[in-house]
């Protein structure tokens, strides 16, 4: 029996593998090397003659059962529309327990709307 034998082939390079490495690796590099480095600016601010803003945000709590709380002490929804047309603040915090009936946190959120406080956060505490 004979046995046919294949000529002997040289070994091929296969070069589209090779390229497509060398152009990724290329823009890479071409990505990093042309990144602008952070830049911080110094800025000379103007001074002027003013009085400096004492207006603390108000801390609004309000519990499950619905009762608000401005700071610790407990106040009805009137007495507290007086305390912030009084002290128009512009920012207040908005504390709710998480088993507070939406229609009490909706009922501060409007009364904050129509005395035009913007500056609302409702705060939350963080996960973990």
């Amino acid at each position: 029996m004979k046995l046919s034998r294949k000529p002997f082939e040289e070994p091929k390079l296969v070069l589209i593998p090779i390229v497509d490495v060398l152009l990724a690796v290329f823009l890479f590099l071409a990505i990093l090397a042309f990144k602008e480095p952070f830049i911080s600016v110094f800025v000379q601010l103007p001074s002027g003659n003013g009085e400096k803003l004492h207006n603390l945000p108000v801390n609004i709590l309000i519990d499950a059962k619905g009762d608000i709380f401005i700071g610790k002490k407990k106040v009805s929804f009137e007495e507290l529309k007086g305390f912030l047309k009084e002290k128009n603040p512009t920012t207040v915090n908005v504390y709710a327990d998480e088993r507070t009936p939406y229609k009490y946190v909706a009922k501060v959120l409007s009364l904050l709307q129509e005395l035009k406080i913007y500056g609302v956060n409702l705060v939350m505490k963080k996960k973990g």
